[in-house]
């Protein structure tokens, strides 16, 4: 009995932790994609091609939910931004640095708060 209460215990977590890993994989409706929504093959490398799949799925999804479009699409750092070293692929530090820089500049052009 106790080795069935262990694997059943064990089975449980080992569900939850594949079906967090699929989560973090989602794309948000709300800021920055995350490099795994991304990554689609799971190589540790962002493509063009899939950079492009998931903008245009996010879009699209966007659109069908009757949203207003995102404020900021227009400004997202392209490919070519987010690839710094030029190798046709972008590394998880890459998009993060890129995407910590589009948000500095989108507040940067937003002026001062107000209280």
């Amino acid at each position: 009995m106790k080795k069935f209460t262990k694997f059943i215990g064990l089975s449980f977590v080992a569900a939850m932790l594949s079906v967090s890993s699929l989560y973090a994989a989602e794309i948000p409706d709300r800021g920055s994609i995350p490099f795994e929504a991304f990554d689609i093959n799971k190589d540790g490398f962002i493509t063009e091609d899939e950079h492009t799949k998931v903008r245009e799925e996010r879009i699209k999804e966007k659109q069908s939910q009757n949203q207003r479009m995102m404020r900021n699409v227009g400004n997202a750092p392209d490919f070519k931004s987010l690839d710094a070293d030029g190798d046709g692929k972008v590394s998880k530090m890459e998009l993060l640095e890129g995407q910590n820089k589009q948000m500095q500049e989108n507040r940067a052009n937003k002026g001062p708060r107000s209280n």
